[in-house]
């Protein structure tokens, strides 16, 4: 009985870790959760660094009216990027930037009305 009971517990907890969600990147990026629940990927195509927002359930969040800062960390470097408006639900960087394997990035996001949300990135 005693097995029976471990293994239904062992069976749900499994179901409940599966129903929280696994981040899943949609854009070849990597993912980060700030504690509120936003969710943020950090793609790095090409010569552009693009951010995009979902819920903890994977909706698009809007970010019209939002603002966002970007900061990549290598070593010692510091390097502020400027991030604008890109869609929908996503921010866009251009130009000349540091992020390869190693790189620690720190993502603020502020959208309309609501408080300020910190992400942190280690890209591989």
């Amino acid at each position: 009985m005693k097995k029976i009971l471990l293994a239904c517990s062992l069976v749900l907890s499994f179901n409940l870790a599966l129903a929280d969600g696994e981040m899943k990147p949609q854009h070849q990026g990597v993912m980060a959760e700030a504690t509120t629940g936003t969710r943020a990927e950090l793609s790095t195509q090409g010569n552009m660094l693009m951010v995009y927002l979902t819920t903890h359930s994977d909706q698009a969040i809007p970010t019209k009216g939002a603002v966002a800062e970007l900061t990549l960390l290598n070593g010692s470097d510091k390097q502020t990027v400027k991030i604008a408006l890109s869609g929908d639900n996503s921010f866009m960087a251009h130009g000349p930037y540091k992020a390869n394997a190693g790189t620690k990035a720190l993502l603020k996001v502020t959208l309309p009305g609501k408080s300020a949300e910190q992400f942190r990135f280690y890209l591989n």
